[in-house]
């Protein structure tokens, strides 16, 4: 490989995305139902995956995921150019399931499909948002080894739905001066997880909430947040999308917590979450205000928070995302969960 004078490569497209995935129903739409946190940081999201070939009317959509609020997000692929019917699947896609959130992946967007994403996004209200994605193939140098990428062609324009209503009786987050500050603090963290992790995105931030989710996978998702009594937390929130999956995934590492703690470095937090889907392994810094907090105070929290989490996701990760898949593996081959291959493309 030819590296230039401070040891760089040049990265290169793959033309055709086919070179890597031969069908689009059988091998592009599993991958990526395996590896959607690939999706979900590039558009600066969490999504678990809910169900794959799901029959909506006559057709079957790719990929139903949900995001951390529960809706519904919908996911139609496509190896070839957009064209329109496509295009009339995912408005029937996003009305037989009420969708908050249309994407659209495609090899190349046309810009005639471009536009009419953007023009939906212009004129529907905050309920629903679309979102174009090109899906690519690229390596360092000849020989080097291949990566996909997402990149995003059209979404939702944010500051345009911002100022419509919130309907009445919404149960939405609202924007606070608090919720903007602890969404620059979990930047500076991301920012310095970044530095050391690559692989670990920065999400976009979201003024609404006091948390963050990053680094999702087939477990559920990484993130950060200030709860109600001050402290802040870094989490593994394990939420596969299937609840007897979730409860296998943390009655495996809750019965070796000492394991854990003793690789971590410090005790970790098991919460079952008892009435809700999912469940959690967290560690929690002590209360803080983070409006009156001094340079020095930022500093040792912000320091905190990177340790904390490099040695939670060091530790645990790949072990989390290798489980949670084994556990689905299992709940299918004893008919606990269907298969995700078990139907066709076409109803």
């Amino acid at each position: 490989m030819q590296l230039d004078s401070k040891n760089l490569g040049r990265l290169r497209h793959v033309a055709d995305p086919r070179e890597v995935w031969t069908s689009e129903s059988g091998d592009f739409t599993p991958w990526l139902a395996e590896n959607l946190d690939v999706l979900a940081d590039e558009l600066g999201m969490t999504l678990t995956v809910v169900g794959t070939e799901v029959l909506v009317g006559q057709f079957r959509l790719d990929i139903q995921a949900e995001d951390d609020d529960g809706r519904v997000v919908i996911i139609e692929n496509q190896l070839e150019r957009t064209d329109h019917s496509h295009l009339g699947q995912c408005l029937v896609y996003a009305a037989g399931l009420e969708a908050s959130t249309v994407i659209w992946v495609s090899r190349q967007f046309r810009d005639d499909f471009r536009r009419t994403l953007d023009w939906l996004n212009e004129r529907t209200d905050q309920g629903i948002q679309f979102f174009g994605v090109e899906v690519g193939v690229v390596q360092i140098g000849e020989q080097g080894p291949r990566a996909p990428v997402f990149e995003v062609v059209s979404r939702p324009n944010d500051w345009a739905k911002g100022v419509k209503s919130v309907p009445a009786g919404s149960s939405g987050s609202v924007a606070t001066p608090l919720n903007e500050v602890r969404q620059d603090l979990f930047a500076e963290i991301l920012d310095q997880v970044n530095s050391s992790r690559p692989a670990v995105r920065v999400p976009a931030r979201n003024g609404n909430n006091s948390w963050i989710t990053f680094a999702s996978g087939p477990f559920g998702s990484w993130g950060l947040a200030q709860i109600q009594d001050g402290r802040l937390r870094v989490e593994a929130y394990l939420d596969s999308g299937d609840g007897i999956r979730n409860t296998a995934l943390y009655d495996k590492f809750e019965a070796e917590q000492a394991i854990w703690n003793e690789r971590v470095g410090f005790d970790l937090a098991y919460e079952r979450l008892e009435g809700r889907r999912a469940c959690r392994i967290a560690t929690h810094h002590t209360p803080v205000d983070v409006l009156a907090l001094t340079p020095g105070a930022k500093e040792e929290l912000v320091s905190w928070a990177v340790e904390a989490f490099l040695a939670m996701y060091d530790a645990l990760d790949k072990l989390l995302r290798s489980t949670a898949k084994s556990i689905r593996d299992a709940n299918v081959a004893t008919g606990l969960e269907p298969r995700a291959d078990a139907v066709g493309h076409d109803a």
